[in-house]
């Protein structure tokens, strides 16, 4: 196995390990603890090339660092404001929802205008459950 395809396989058995949406630092901090001839550049190289083949989902949020997703799906996320850390938001309807919009942008003709829907990422934003109870205290 070459070095490139065993630094992969590290990488991508981390992020699906981590079963969280880490940064690239946070990936980078596990991985060097039992690797640590790997360098930060590396991890994020790699991450991004496992993204760009659909092995992992990049997670990108508006002022804060991307994050990876183990998940592949179409799914919603949150996001929590105080410390960063992002959700999966499943609930009932949820992928219903997806199809729905995507069939909504197909049936308005938003494809006449060059644009073919290959999949979404909604994300919410608001304050999590822990950083809400350590606010109040």
């Amino acid at each position: 196995m070459s070095r490139n395809t065993l630094q992969k396989e590290i990488i991508s058995n981390i992020v699906k390990g981590m079963m969280t949406h880490p940064s690239p630092d946070e990936v980078y901090n596990e991985v060097h603890k039992n690797y640590p001839s790997i360098g930060r550049a590396t991890v994020y190289r790699v991450l991004n090339k496992l993204a760009d083949k659909g092995e992992i989902k990049k997670v990108s949020i508006p002022d804060s660092a991307d994050r990876f997703d183990f998940r592949t799906d179409d799914h919603i996320h949150m996001r929590c404001r105080c410390c960063n850390k992002v959700f999966d938001a499943d609930f009932e309807g949820s992928k219903e929802l997806l199809t729905h919009i995507d069939e909504m942008l197909s049936r308005n003709n938003i494809g006449t205008q060059g644009f073919e829907s290959q999949g979404a990422h909604i994300s919410f934003y608001g304050i999590c459950e822990d950083c809400r109870n350590s606010q109040q205290q």
